[in-house]
């Protein structure tokens, strides 16, 4: 469908902004690029041109946390989640695999809303769930076994999942791990159901912990749940080492083995 794709070229703002007029027009309308240019560039336009509209805007983010790692910390993208979680009545959905990304889809031309959808560089493994899948719900239940609960988003869940047995051999405990895609689905009774079961709450981020760790962390606070609570997240810094993901995970610290190091050490 040759016809229904504009390429703006290296111009994000602009593309925005033609966005939000094809889609006062009447059309449904995605728009895609690299994190950090669909989010921190164009900010303002997002807010103004597409949010306080209310228009069938979604925008499409590839490159969440460290996947354009050789390219520097323009590339990165560690600030762009906690920057457009604070725009008003903007859908943020993460996707952690091939399934999320199709129902994201699906709820962004059915919604005609305004949306922001962080999708992968690369296919991922399906997860296996120990729930229901819902974008309504707003987060899924991967694993539901210990009250020691590890609350994740993106892809950084299949590093947590990898080291996970070595975890619970670790501490002597089961570990239940939630895939929080919709970060804005922690206000419902049912997420603050799971915290409030908890004996121990961690969150895992591969971006700046102001991201979902501070969202959870604020929830744990402002509902007064004494529960022990720990972030793991890259440290908030420009990360200007070239290489592979996995090396970047690791100097930031939410690699599989660092993973497993702090949670040892916390405990």
């Amino acid at each position: 469908m040759p016809e229904r794709f504009v390429n703006v070229g290296i111009a994000e703002q602009n593309m925005i902004g033609v966005a939000a007029g094809l889609a006062s027009s009447g059309k449904i309308v995605f728009a895609y690029g690299i994190s950090p240019f669909v989010s921190l560039r164009v900010l303002e336009q997002l807010t103004l041109d597409v949010a306080a509209m209310q228009l069938p805007v979604s925008i499409v983010s590839v490159g969440a946390g460290f996947t354009y790692s050789t390219d520097g910390p323009t590339h990165h993208g560690l600030q762009e989640l906690p920057a457009v979680m604070t725009i008003p009545g903007l859908t943020v959905l993460n996707s952690s695999d091939p399934h999320n990304t199709g129902a994201f889809v699906e709820f962004a031309i059915n919604s005609k809303r305004a949306n922001y959808i962080r999708i992968e560089k690369g296919v991922l493994p399906n997860l296996k769930l120990d729930s229901e899948f819902s974008v309504e719900t707003g987060f899924s239940v991967v694993k539901k076994s210990g009250r020691v609960l590890f609350i994740s988003t993106g892809a950084i869940v299949h590093e947590l999942l990898e080291v996970l047995p070595a975890i619970e051999q670790g501490i002597g405990q089961q570990v239940s791990v939630i895939d929080l895609f919709r970060p804005s689905s922690v206000y419902g009774d049912d997420f603050l159901a799971l915290l409030s079961n908890a004996s121990k709450i961690y969150t895992l981020e591969e971006s700046y912990s102001n991201g979902i760790g501070q969202l959870v962390g604020s929830l744990v606070a402002t509902n007064c749940l004494k529960i022990p609570f720990k972030m793991i997240a890259p440290e908030s810094k420009f990360y200007y080492i070239s290489g592979d993901r996995r090396l970047l995970r690791k100097i930031g610290k939410v690699d599989s083995a660092s993973i497993l190091q702090t949670v040892i050490q916390d405990h």
